[in-house]
């Protein structure tokens, strides 16, 4: 039996895994199968954080969590289902702190990009 190979294309490769920020490690988007110890700190610029305010399509007034922790260190709001969970796995031991979507970037906090991909796949699958 003769094997064909083939190769991933650039586009295929950004549509199927994605970066950790925080180490760099790469992961198949949606699964969220990869867990470091960032200790929920960001690399954004400042320019990449208001790209990503801008972008967020969801209502300013829907309610949001924060990790409740020291301000230096939190950098995401996260996008909750109808039980007020994130709908990423998210991972703490903080407490969450629920605010608007704007105050949220007010505070200069860009939305969570997992549970945004998460909540656009649970809403297609409606």
């Amino acid at each position: 039996m003769t094997r064909t190979s083939t190769s991933i294309t650039p586009e295929e490769f950004e549509n199927t895994f994605e970066r950790c920020p925080h180490c760099g490690t790469y992961a198949v988007q949606i699964t969220d199968s990869h867990h470091c110890n960032s200790q929920f700190t960001s690399n954004l610029t400042d320019a990449e954080r208001d790209q990503r305010i801008a972008a967020d399509p969801y209502p300013s007034d829907e309610t949001v969590a924060i990790v409740d922790q020291f301000v230096g260190d939190a950098f995401a709001y996260h996008e909750l289902d109808a039980d007020d969970d994130p709908h990423c796995t998210l991972q703490t031991d903080n407490p969450l702190a629920y605010c608007t979507r704007t105050e949220a970037q007010d505070d200069q906090y860009a939305p969570c990009q997992l549970c945004q991909r998460l909540r656009q796949k649970r809403e297609a699958d409606r």
